[in-house]
């Protein structure tokens, strides 16, 4: 048995003593690098301009202390006695009855419906269903790259025709057929047929006739006995019904959309609200001339009440078109450019092995065990 008094033991203990001693510096100051590290996060956070609170708010902040500083004005040097005591009488009125509306209600229902309703959006995605169909096709067709590039220009069409029902830059973009013929996602021979009553329904969604047209191709691939097996081709058609239903999705999210008379309600409500802020005033009997001066020109308190509701009703009404201009949108333009290069990418799989890129990879030398 070890004694106490070992003095190897006491060696021991003395030095893992001064080791903890001499890490406790060091942890002290990865302790505080990380505290100060959030501590400049939040500030970098708050002090951002793009996208922020701030850039959205600015003008109606401006026009509000204009208006409520214009009232003190009014008060104090244009209205005679009568009138400051009408005054008076229409702020406290104002003052009083301004708690009575109730906006955390109507902005929580409101809010929570628009982001409910983006959340259960489904974006449609090209990368799958491409790579799929690329690595499905039998190696060495001579047709292949004609195949695969008809099959992925048709997938982005789908997706463009999709997006330009709920998006307006698209449709800004995309204005007509016309306009996909000349950005090389239809071909005249396409587009005609398109257009022809007898070979296209016109009541059918263009959408859904090109997604008709994949499936074609998909039949005829299989006919000609191009894919490796018949699963390659179930898998296909799988994978481009997933595709069409997202894209249904998407549509659906744009035809079924909130009421505009929710979206009215709430916003007369929240701007109904502001201009009880603005008028509202408490009249102190208190000789404290300095407070009663900064209370009456810095609409502080009654200006943070009403941006905080205004800003919630902001953030709502961007839920429900996610699609539009604003920095806060999804930025559909770089969205369809991403799926472009993807797409290109994509293409390239099926004349490429990893054999050219590594060359020590040569299944076909080790033996069979």
């Amino acid at each position: 048995m070890t004694s106490l008094n070992d003095p190897q033991l006491q060696a021991k203990t003395n030095t893992e003593t001064t080791l903890m001693m001499t890490n406790l510096p060091l942890e002290n100051s990865l302790a505080l690098f990380k505290t100060n590290q959030r501590l400049f996060d939040n500030v970098s956070i708050l002090l951002t301009w793009k996208r922020s609170v701030y850039k959205l708010l600015w003008k109606h902040m401006l026009v509000y202390a204009i208006m409520y500083i214009w009232f003190s004005v009014l008060y104090e040097f244009i209205l005679d006695e009568y009138g400051q005591l009408n005054f008076r009488v229409l702020a406290e009125h104002c003052s009083r009855y301004s708690g009575s509306i109730n906006l955390m209600v109507m902005l929580g229902f409101f809010t929570s419906t628009a982001m409910q309703r983006l959340y259960s959006m489904q974006t449609p995605g090209t990368a799958k269903s491409t790579t799929i169909f690329v690595l499905s096709l039998k190696p060495n067709l001579p047709e292949a790259p004609m195949i695969i590039d008809r099959f992925a220009r048709w997938q982005l069409l789908t997706l463009i025709l999709t997006f330009r029902i709920v998006s307006r830059p698209m449709r800004e973009i995309y204005p007509n057929l016309e306009s996909l013929q000349t950005a090389g996602l239809l071909t005249l021979e396409e587009r005609q047929i398109m257009e022809n009553p007898i070979l296209t329904n016109q009541n059918t969604p263009r959408v859904l006739v090109v997604i008709d047209w994949i499936l074609l191709l998909l039949k005829e691939t299989f006919r000609q006995k191009r894919f490796f097996n018949e699963s390659n081709y179930f898998k296909n058609v799988d994978a481009i019904l997933a595709f069409k239903k997202s894209c249904y999705a998407m549509t659906k999210f744009a035809t079924q959309n909130i009421s505009p008379a929710i979206v009215q309600a709430v916003t007369l409500a929240v701007y109904c609200f502001g201009c009880l802020t603005v008028l509202a005033r408490t009249f102190s009997k208190e000789e404290a001339p300095v407070s009663i001066t900064m209370i009456a020109y810095i609409p502080l308190l009654p200006a943070m009440q009403f941006f905080i509701y205004f800003a919630w009703l902001c953030f709502g009404k961007a839920a429900l078109d996610p699609f539009g201009e604003d920095d806060d949108d999804i930025d559909i333009k770089n969205l369809i450019q991403s799926h472009i290069e993807n797409s290109a990418r994509l293409k390239l799989l099926y004349n490429s092995n990893v054999v050219d890129l590594f060359p020590d990879l040569q299944y076909d030398s080790v033996p069979l065990l």
